[in-house]
């Protein structure tokens, strides 16, 4: 497999972007000052460690959308946790726009954290409900549904169809989740050393990874195991993929499947065996190289996607 690379994806239009990223903006550039580094390198320090253009990372800092990985990935390259990139970017005042009831009791509940569609377990602290009009600015807010209560911009809470009452966010503290299994992903490819140069950006960024050589060694283990399958379509001169494609969807019908492949232009893989796999086993294409953050995005964006269809 060859290095992993990815061309910058157009960002979101001004009106499309949610608060919670520039949150999510606000806390890393506090972070990073805090680390000593000074805001005119941040974009550059954020590019390098995530793996985008600075000019992606420029416009995320100030208020594109991140990605739940990007995220974790700056905290964790600073020793730092979630729960205190966050922390720092809670308003420790009212906000002027909305009207506000009442303080809610300050007794701590049990909550989920949404960073971009993610649910990360916390403990937060209610401060006044907000009865009228739409907050502006950068504000924390929770909602409470039949089950459980929810930590985000108000506009999140919103799309979820919380719609009310609403909490300013007084305080939140991530806390571990020991019912969550972490992710697994199995990465094959006949080159070891990209298999496992792959398995270990996933490891960084939250997920567990193994990398396997050949369709055999992968097949020696229940598939099961894993959520996921990122796979190179060529493993081995003149072998495809194609027959251990077919050996996991038959065991695994609805998880993600990543095909790669920088062979196509050398006719080492043809196009009528790719089209094949991708209109009768529903599996994802990328040609190398392609970034890691990107594949990353693919296979969450499926998980989210089997997650919120799952019956409760």
């Amino acid at each position: 497999m060859a290095a992993v690379e990815q061309h910058d994806t157009p960002l979101p239009s001004e009106e499309s972007r949610d608060p919670s990223s520039a949150l999510a903006a606000e806390g890393l550039s506090d972070l990073m000052e805090r680390h000593g580094v000074p805001a005119r390198q941040q974009a550059a320090t954020v590019a390098q460690i995530t793996a985008i253009s600075i000019s992606q990372a420029r416009r995320k800092l100030r208020g594109a959308v991140w990605l739940f990985g990007e995220v974790l990935a700056v905290a964790q390259h600073f020793g730092e946790s979630l729960d205190q990139v966050f922390a720092s970017a809670v308003p420790r005042s009212t906000p002027a726009s909305p009207a506000l009831t009442t303080p809610a009791p300050t007794t701590t509940q049990a909550a989920h954290f949404l960073v971009e569609g993610q649910p990360l377990p916390c403990e937060v602290r209610l401060g006044a409900q907000i009865t009228v009009g739409a907050p502006t600015g950068v504000i924390l807010a929770a909602a409470h549904d039949a089950q459980d209560w929810w930590v985000a911009s108000p506009a999140t809470l919103k799309a979820r169809g919380l719609q009310g009452p609403h909490y300013l966010v007084a305080h939140v503290a991530m806390t571990p989740d020991s019912q969550a299994r972490p992710t697994r992903i199995a990465v094959v490819d006949d080159d070891l050393a990209s298999a496992e140069a792959l398995g270990d950006w996933f490891n960084e960024t939250g997920y567990r990874a193994d990398a396997f050589t050949s369709a055999a060694q992968l097949l020696s283990t229940p598939l099961a195991d894993y959520d996921a399958f990122v796979v190179d379509l060529i493993l081995g001169v003149g072998q495809t993929s194609h027959a251990l494609v077919e050996q996991i969807r038959a065991a695994r019908p609805q998880a993600p499947i990543v095909l790669l492949t920088g062979q196509l232009r050398g006719g080492a893989a043809t196009e009528a065996d790719l089209t094949t796999l991708l209109r009768t086993q529903g599996v994802a294409f990328f040609e190398k190289p392609v970034r890691p953050a990107v594949l990353t995005a693919t296979i969450q964006s499926k998980l989210d996607r089997l997650a919120n269809s799952t019956p409760a």
